[in-house]
């Protein structure tokens, strides 16, 4: 009987234990002591006034700003993003103003010509890489869109003229002879003068004059050390209150082009004006580049010598001096109640300006500049009338503001 009652004992002892080891075990946020063995006497409960034991490895950096019960991510993979194929749009054209100290292209000259904003030549190309990773040099179509207000000083004294000039352009670049680094520039451009002044005898002038323009460049590259400067532009030049031959303006610039050094370029030709009093003009001189900081143009008519100063972040700024033969020539209709009443005339206004200026570049294609200018040597020219041939002005201050991009 004895024997009887110990293995009915044994077997429900057996029975409770795999019952145990059998239960749902759901996961828990606080780690628990692990277990040895399932047949081992069950954990005395932890309670949270108890000490906690140490975490284990997968949980040791875990954030503890993140939300509960949330498995916490590995630490020892770094991220590594995928493989981009390379964009043209990704870094700046070729030519773009450097930031660190590369070689400075050219700067824009000062252009005879009504002021047009020149362009840099190899400011309007970008490299693209194919898919095999060869390297292919392309032409951009819109090379360049300018804007430019100019305003000179005056009030309705007899010897004084106040001049408001807003000028607009576009410069499309077309590969000629299968090479993008001298493309045929295209550019048409518009512009808009408002007049006030000079009060004084026969010296009437229109209240608005305008300028409607095409002009194209070129810079072919002749030998490895001689190339050319080639322009010609031609519009119209009226206060549109009529139309005829006069109106039609042509004018051009012819330019040799050698490279006396890597840093030195010798340039001489002459630039066609088209105006009633200076129709051909000598241009030449030396653009000299001694190092990333300078830029001296030391070029006739419009000399130009800058300096960088100040690099901040992706813009560089430059201070400037430069000279300027300013100006341009028109047809008008005198007023009524002048002596030449209501005549047709065609006149020069021509000067000479001294500049003071900043500019600043970017990475991208995006310029700007302004300038403060003392102007002298003030005239109008009347060619038709003669009523007076010449009429001289007082000298007068200038203020410029202009975004190429």
């Amino acid at each position: 009987m004895s024997l009887i009652i110990l293995m009915i004992g044994c077997w429900c002892a057996l029975a409770a234990t795999k019952i145990h080891a059998q239960r749902v075990q759901f996961p828990s946020t606080v780690a628990q002591a692990p277990v040895a063995s399932p047949f081992a006497a069950a954990p005395a409960p932890v309670y949270p006034a108890t000490p906690q034991p140490a975490l284990a490895p997968a949980l040791q950096s875990f954030d503890p700003y993140a939300t509960p019960g949330l498995a916490a991510p590995p630490v020892d993979v770094p991220y590594t993003p995928p493989a981009l194929s390379p964009s043209p749009f990704s870094a700046a054209p070729p030519g773009a103003p450097p930031m660190s100290g590369i070689p400075y292209a050219a700067p824009p000259q000062g252009n005879i010509m009504q002021n047009m904003p020149s362009v840099q030549w190899n400011r309007g190309t970008y490299d693209y890489q194919n898919p095999d990773g060869s390297v292919v040099k392309l032409q951009r179509l819109l090379q360049q869109i300018s804007v430019e207000s100019t305003y000179l000083f005056g009030n309705h004294d007899p010897d004084q003229l106040a001049w408001n000039r807003l000028e607009m352009a576009a410069t499309f670049g077309v590969p000629i002879f299968r090479n993008p680094d001298t493309p045929l520039l295209i550019t048409p451009g518009f512009a808009f003068n408002w007049l006030e002044g000079p009060s004084g005898p026969n010296a009437d002038l229109p209240p608005q004059l305008y300028d409607a323009y095409l002009d194209t460049a070129w810079s072919p590259k002749i030998t490895e050390r001689l190339s050319a400067d080639l322009g010609f532009r031609t519009g119209v030049w009226s206060d549109f209150s009529y139309f005829d031959s006069r109106s039609m303006r042509y004018m051009g610039r012819g330019m040799g082009v050698y490279q006396l050094s890597p840093k030195m370029d010798f340039h001489l030709g002459v630039w066609y004006l088209d105006r009633n009093k200076v129709k051909l003009l000598p241009a030449g001189g030396v653009y000299w580049r001694p190092n990333p900081e300078w830029d001296l143009w030391l070029l006739f008519p419009n000399p130009k010598i800058r300096k960088r100063f100040q690099n901040l972040g992706q813009i560089q700024w430059w201070w400037y001096v430069s000279g300027e033969y300013g100006g341009g020539a028109w047809t008008i209709t005198r007023s009524e109640d002048g002596p030449a009443a209501g005549a047709r005339d065609d006149i020069d206004y021509n000067d000479i300006r001294a500049n003071l200026g900043i500019e600043w570049e970017t990475q991208t294609r995006l310029h700007g500049h302004f300038e403060v200018g003392y102007v002298f040597d003030r005239e109008i020219v009347y060619s038709q009338t003669n009523l007076p041939p010449e009429y001289k002005l007082d000298d007068t201050v200038m203020l410029r503001l202009g975004f190429d991009f």
